[in-house]
């Protein structure tokens, strides 16, 4: 079955989750007397002022942010259903519980997506942003174990936007940041988008630049946390699943009475109406190949669901961030890079007196 059937199961589970990407908290800068002298010059954060007159160098309250992440998310897939259909019938299949049939082996998404992010700091401490990406490419892996043995490595692509906020501050010299994002997935051939949650803390230490107040280094190590929408429905076209039908779909066919007559005959009692039922859908498809299609709907789950990540940034000015990080462990291993500018929107800072 070389086929982009499996492949729609994952379709809108990418990282995209990989779409996050987090400020840090830009390290203080030495007093700058010219700057501190003079009225907090922008709208924002609220609040701003008191932290000003405090002679704290708050970053520049609004951002831009270019990323780009490689890696690969692994997948389990559990109570699934097919239905076979014809796009001239508006009822639509009856669909067909396969979970007891159906097993994989191991899922996997390897994927390149990028982004960009606009954020800003509504208080001191708290950041709100919005996200929008694309999958550029995700090379995507599944292996079938029954009933039909089965190896797929298809390409898909997708959209994504998404919303977040961060709670950052620091304890003696180390900064905290609490990250979280939810992002939703587009593709064509799902019903409704994917939705992911991605949560992150990370921790560590800021290094100055003593000859350079706007320049320095941060490192960090922390954890994540992500989640996907259990419902997935969708469908795809006999055409593609099967463009040299109907002789294809007799082979899938004979694989599948295949299987069922090496099932024992307690197992073949009991699954007699599933197999029957999957039979007369791929017959019902083979005498209409171009109005016929697959209807698919199960639950995705990441079975370890957290993993480690460590990560840079060098601040080369207030203005300008670039940044790397590592995720690793778990069912994800991915690597991202950020360039990052921001600005300042110049007014009366809001509730400042």
């Amino acid at each position: 079955m070389k086929t982009k059937f499996f492949s729609l199961f994952i379709v809108g589970i990418l990282f995209l989750n990989i779409s996050q990407a987090q400020n840090v908290p830009r390290a203080l800068g030495k007093s700058d007397s010219v700057f501190f002298s003079q009225s907090y010059p922008f709208i924002l954060p609220v609040w701003g002022n008191k932290a000003h007159n405090a002679k704290i160098r708050l970053p520049y309250p609004v951002g831009i942010m270019f990323n780009s992440l490689v890696g690969t998310q692994n997948l389990s897939l559990s109570d699934m259903a097919l239905g076979f259909g014809r796009f001239s019938d508006p009822n639509g299949p009856t669909m067909i519980d396969v979970s007891d049939i159906i097993e994989f082996d191991d899922i996997s998404a390897q994927t390149s997506t990028f982004n960009m992010r606009v954020d800003a700091w509504v208080l001191p401490f708290l950041n709100v942003y919005g996200i929008v990406g694309q999958t550029k490419k995700a090379d995507i892996n599944v292996n079938l174990v029954e009933p039909i043995p089965l190896e797929v490595s298809t390409e898909v692509s997708g959209t994504y936007i998404g919303y977040g906020a961060m709670a950052a501050g620091a304890v003696g010299p180390l900064f905290i940041s609490l990250d979280v994002n939810r992002t939703y997935n587009f593709n064509p051939r799902l019903k409704d988008p994917a939705k992911i949650l991605i949560s992150g803390l990370r921790t560590g230490p800021v290094f100055q630049v003593k000859s350079k107040p706007g320049m320095n280094f941060s490192f960090w190590t922390g954890t994540m946390y992500s989640h996907f929408n259990g419902e997935t429905n969708g469908n795809i076209p006999a055409l593609e699943l099967a463009p040299d039908a109907p002789g294809r779909i007799e082979e899938m066919q004979d694989q599948l009475n295949g299987w069922y007559d090496g099932l024992s005959a307690v197992d073949k009692l009991k699954y007699a109406l599933v197999y029957n039922k999957l039979n007369e859908g791929l017959t019902n498809i083979s005498e209409g190949i171009s109005d016929g299609y697959i209807q698919y709907e199960f639950n995705k789950e990441i079975t370890k669901p957290w993993n480690m990540l460590v990560g840079a940034q060098w601040q080369i000015n207030y203005r300008w961030q670039v940044r790397a990080e590592a995720q690793f462990l778990g069912d994800r291993t991915a690597g991202l890079f950020s360039l990052n500018y921001r600005f300042g929107i110049k007014g009366k800072n809001w509730f400042s007196e």
